[in-house]
């Protein structure tokens, strides 16, 4: 019975991927928790389902995790060369800025910029555990890119996500040491962004007489989604867990797209509407944790994770899949005394590491990471940096 369960699982899940790849369209919305806690243990694991950040992870994860309530929680990142800009921004209010803009160092940053900046909260609420999971939050960011020779683009956006779940459990043994557990995942969210496109020669121009009126005659986009998530993990007593992952196996979009911000608020004229659909992520991972023996006395939990990410990338979004290596992601986590977490793993090709303190209520997390923004290993690195504050009981 049990295999008749995950094979017409899988079909749907295969069947799905086909219809996404068929009727896709453009799509501007991410469902996501940011996480220094899975940021430095090499990304989002699919078997590790024992912290709130693991909500988008797994579903079926939420009957295995200890209960727990998160009354709030701060996490700032930052991507690529937020420093160096701030640090020419700087400059230029000290000298000629139109001078600053033709140096050598703002055209080599230029000609390749990508930079990002994200916070999570202060809105984040949830409980996870007992078979339930539900989460609501809010995250802000901004984004400097250069899609065109000599010419930068600004995007800030809001957004807010609600997410609520639920797993139950099928015993494969009397002794419940072999168990199989099943989720679901509804979530939804809404976004505002904000974009604004100047070339090197209008830049100038733009800090001189920069405003709230530079944002609100800037084109606004206002984008909904809504989805649904679902996955199995299979566990055998605290040693070892694998499970696969059918992420936005349903996922459409709706763009609202607005000539500037004050026609958004004034409610002006009808804004230009598009569709989307998220393509099916499928993941698939293992997790191993080792008994200590005698080592168990100063290191409360050891764990390895590997995963291997957008298994149907080659069919749900052809035109964007990467090279499988970008998709393999493996991480390590060692808890010492109850207290302190050292992390580490890969992502992307590129090392992750970290460190957390847990004092119950209290909690911080550090990571240093890696993304690659090419489809190819190496091409355009970015390295990042994410520290997270959360409060939870």
């Amino acid at each position: 019975m049990y295999r008749g369960i995950l094979k017409t699982c899988a079909l749907s899940i295969a069947a799905l991927a086909f219809c996404t790849q068929a009727f896709a369209l453009d799509n501007d919305i991410s469902i996501e928790f940011p996480s220094a806690r899975t940021a430095a243990a090499g990304g989002t694991h699919v078997t590790v389902t024992d912290d709130l950040s693991s909500l988008f992870s797994n579903p079926a994860g939420f009957m295995s995790a200890e209960p727990q309530i998160s009354l709030a929680e701060i996490s700032v990142g930052m991507r690529g060369p937020i420093f160096d800009i701030a640090g020419l921004v700087i400059q230029g209010m000290d000298q000629d800025f139109s001078a600053l803009l033709g140096s050598e160092a703002v055209l080599d940053l230029v000609s390749s910029l990508y930079a990002a900046a994200d916070v999570l909260g202060p809105i984040s609420f949830g409980y996870l555990g007992k078979g339930l999971g539900f989460g609501f939050f809010n995250t802000t960011d901004v984004t400097f890119s250069s899609n065109s020779p000599l010419t930068v683009t600004a995007m800030a956006g809001e957004q807010l996500t609600l997410a609520g779940g639920y797993a139950f459990r099928i015993p494969l043994s009397k002794e419940n040491a072999h168990v199989l557990d099943l989720g679901v995942l509804l979530k939804g969210s809404l976004r505002g962004e904000v974009e604004l496109t100047r070339t090197l020669l209008e830049l100038p121009d733009l800090f001189s007489n920069i405003g709230f009126e530079t944002v609100t005659d800037s084109p606004f986009k206002l984008i909904s989604g809504i989805g649904v998530d679902a996955g199995v993990r299979y566990g055998y007593s605290d040693i070892f867990a694998a499970a696969v992952v059918g992420k936005d196996l349903y996922t459409p979009t709706m763009t609202q797209s607005y000539t500037t911000t004050n026609v958004f608020l004034e409610n002006a004229e009808d804004p230009s509407v598009s569709y989307g659909l998220v393509p099916i992520d499928l993941t698939a991972g293992v997790l191993f944790s080792p008994r200590l023996g005698v080592f168990g006395r100063f290191i409360d939990d050891l764990r390895f994770t590997l995963d291997y990410t957008d298994i149907l990338d080659f069919l749900t979004h052809p035109e964007s899949a990467s090279n499988p290596i970008l998709h393999v992601s493996l991480g390590a986590e060692l808890r010492i005394l109850e207290i302190l977490m050292i992390r580490g793993g890969f992502n992307q090709g590129l090392f992750a590491a970290g460190l957390g303190l847990d004092l119950t209520i209290f909690g911080l997390n550090i990571a240093m990471y890696g993304t690659e923004l090419s489809s190819e290993p190496g091409l355009r690195p970015v390295y990042n940096a994410q520290v997270g504050i959360n409060f939870r009981l």
